[in-house]
């Protein structure tokens, strides 16, 4: 084990004996594996998985091929556990998935303990954390590491046989007490058969971004997968601007299942492993329950001949949005991602017509639903994901997969935040549109199954239909029916409900029940296109507006002292300077129709508390790009000492840990400041403590403020 300020762990004993394994801290696992035991598995790497065969070499493995017939293949993570040590550890995240409560902080760790932790994150160990009541007659058990087998659509055209290239799931967990299921895995763990002509590593820069974002984005309430502990190894890899320090992120999602797995059945025309896989997906990821024989049944027997009606498509949505200017176009695009195919409300969509919706079918209206909110909270946050190819949708809804991200820092939805999407297929105002689109890809492969309706589970007659060409045809006519109602309403009318309600709250309009659907035209997407027309600060935006005070003011007009000191401090100086007076002329057409929405409610003219509820939801401290940057230099710079044995002090030891709290606690913490004294220090984990003002803001010190002009319009590539 390295010595060094980032191992915090105790010098307690560790004289166990031998017959007595020592307990990881880390959770127990479920064994054997859900996942793994439910679904078909790559052959050769099967070898060995108890059925008393010798496995296959580790290089043999480990080298890339094409694996047909298969979810999933076992391969264990390359051993990188000489000389590594734990960076960062998330305590906060480790109460969630069900660790002991005494061992959540490294400190409360034995040295022993400290060493299996980072030895199991860096392939070093398989010997798997348990009880006394776990240990059998055999010894400890092992864990059986594996990989998963995806395809996929990267930047709009399908790509084959994709995989985890350098991701490698370690186990299952459940937490006893909420008995939620848990997936470690980790991420930049060696080479996999998915890799391609890639190495299995992950470096240090790209780690720390998903380790910080993934905890941001929870934090803001988006759904996305989450960060345990990240660890830096020795090794040296190679990349475009030469060697970098590699690490290694452990990453906890309920399920890695992507859109691409169901993909790369559907190409290859592998019917079986795709209902397989789906029944899976069904039945242990959403609990979906089987279909009732008897109400299928009866649905054949009343409904079977009613008439289908075909939908209408969405040229109509592209004509409409010509006669709107471009700033409203963009914001309203980005708001609804009425992309050019989505599926719009038909008139004739409410006409007779019976469509039983199978289990897979209510599969994919759940995972078309958590998609919407999930790309609700991007755009409400400011977020681009930069990569939203097939293979990196979750069906959970997750934002997964974090590569060449960025928040927004002047408002721009037509930003494009990763350098390698030279055509913009990937821009903030994209983002709904594109998840749609990505559905129907999605769609595409579970055409037959939601197709067959309330003969799903009749399989002779499913095997009929989809060896006729035309009798298959019937089965994707009857799918695209039931899909696009699926898309208008648990994704297009979902996606708006919730983007509403979010920008409701950020706007200091009140809760869920006091959304107005004439909000929507009257003041957000104006104040939207102002802030475009002007290159307002994003994040900055809704701060300021919560200072913005309507006790005893009739309307705008004789406010306008407090708009022109309100508009100025949101402007770039030289923008201000230019065109100050326009742009204080123009942010009355939406602050008279907000101002006037809330001295409506007394509630909301209590200035006080409007400013205590949206400081609540608009986060004061966002891990914009050049924050992050600053992490990843001084973070590296402080491993290059560490690992030259640098004796001097090092005052950026305990800096990730620091921005971890920042972005699990990005909203100023106003409640838990309300009192407290200048120099109160608050105790963030035993790695540091963060200095806290009645303010609330000097917690985050330099990484917030104005975006530095280094800093701004930083954009990132997708290797790492």
């Amino acid at each position: 084990m390295a010595s060094s300020a980032f191992s915090s762990s105790s010098s307690a004993s560790s004289s166990s004996s031998a017959t007595t394994p020592v307990p990881f801290p880390l959770p127990h696992p479920r064994y054997p594996a859900k996942f793994t035991s439910s679904l078909p598995c790559d052959e050769l790497s099967a070898l060995g998985h108890g059925d008393g065969e010798d496995p296959a070499p580790y290089s043999l493995l480990s080298t890339p091929r094409m694996i047909r017939n298969a979810v999933y293949s076992y391969i264990n993570p390359e051993n990188q556990s000489r000389d590594a040590f734990l960076l960062s550890w998330n305590r906060e995240f480790a109460e969630v998935i069900g660790m002991d409560k005494n061992k959540l902080e490294r400190t409360q760790w034995t040295e022993e303990e400290y060493e299996n932790v980072v030895k199991m994150l860096t392939g070093g160990t398989r010997t798997l954390p348990q009880t006394e009541s776990s240990q059998s007659d055999k010894g400890p058990r092992l864990a059986e590491p594996w990989a998963l087998c995806y395809g996929g659509h990267q930047f709009g055209y399908y790509a084959g046989q994709l995989g985890d290239g350098r991701a490698i799931s370690l186990y299952e967990t459940v937490n006893p007490e909420t008995g939620m299921t848990w997936e470690l895995q980790l991420k930049g763990a060696g080479k996999t058969p998915y890799s391609r002509f890639a190495d299995g590593y992950a470096v240090l820069r790209s780690s720390i971004r998903e380790y910080l974002c993934a905890e941001a984005m929870a934090a803001l309430n988006v759904p996305s997968s989450r960060s345990l502990a990240i660890v830096s190894t020795k090794t040296m890899v190679i990349r475009e601007e030469g060697p970098e320090p590699g690490s290694i992120v452990c990453r906890v999602a309920p399920s890695w299942v992507r859109f691409g797995n169901f993909e790369i059945f559907f190409y290859r025309k592998d019917r079986t492993n795709l209902r397989k896989l789906a029944e899976y997906v069904s039945q242990e990821v959403f609990q979906l329950p089987k279909d009732n024989p008897q109400e299928m049944a009866e649905f054949a027997k009343t409904f079977r001949n009613a008439e289908i009606k075909k939908p209408i498509d969405a040229a109509e949505i592209a004509e409409a949005r010509e006669h709107q200017s471009p700033s409203s176009r963009a914001a309203t695009a980005a708001i609804e991602g009425a992309a050019e195919g989505a599926p719009v409300a038909d008139p004739q969509h409410n006409a007779a017509k019976h469509l039983y919706r199978n289990r897979f079918a209510k599969m994919f209206e759940e995972i078309s639903r958590r998609t919407a909110i999930m790309v609700s909270g991007w755009q409400a946050t400011g977020f681009c994901h930069g990569v939203m190819n097939t293979d990196n949708m979750s069906v959970l809804g997750l934002t997964i997969d974090y590569g060449p991200f960025a928040f927004l820092d002047k408002y721009d939805p037509e930003w494009i935040c990763n350098h390698s999407d030279s055509e913009g297929r990937y821009a903030f105002q994209q983002q709904p549109g594109i998840c749609i689109w990505n559905l129907s890809r999605l769609a595409l492969t579970l055409e037959n199954l939601i197709g067959a309706q309330e003969r799903v589970d009749d399989l002779e007659w499913m095997q009929q239909q989809e060896s006729d060409p035309e009798k298959e045809e019937h089965l994707k006519e009857a799918a695209h029916h039931v899909v696009v109602e699926i898309l208008n309403k648990s994704f297009r009318e979902v996606f708006l409900k919730d983007y509403r309600e979010r920008m409701n709250a950020k706007l200091g309009l009140g809760g869920p029940e006091q959304v107005r659907n004439e909000d929507l035209a009257k003041i957000l997407v104006p104040a939207l296109s102002w802030m475009d027309d002007y290159e307002v600060d994003f994040h900055q935006f809704f701060r300021d507006l919560a200072d913005y005070k309507v006790q005893d003011v009739e309307g705008v007009d004789q406010n306008m002292e407090q708009v022109e000191f309100f508009v100025k401090k949101l402007l770039l100086p030289a923008i201000w300077q230019a065109r100050g007076s326009t742009a204080v002329a123009e942010s009355k057409s939406w602050l008279k129709a907000y101002h006037s929405r809330i001295v409506e409610s007394e509630e909301l003219k209590d200035d006080q508390q409007r400013r205590a509820r949206m400081n609540r939801v608009n986060p004061a401290f966002v891990l914009r790009n050049w924050v992050a940057q600053k992490v990843i230099e001084r973070v590296t710079e402080s491993v290059r000492k560490v690992r030259g044995g640098s004796e001097e002090e090092d005052p950026d030891k305990d800096l990730l840990d620091r921005v971890l709290w920042m972005c699990q606690h990005p909203f100023g913490e106003d409640g838990l400041l309300k009192g407290a004294a200048d120099e109160t220090r608050v105790d963030v984990g035993a790695a540091c403590e963060v200095r806290r003002n009645d303010v609330g803001l000097e917690i985050y010190g330099e990484f917030v403020g104005p975006v530095p002009e280094w800093g701004q319009g930083i954009q990132c590539s997708c290797s790492s």
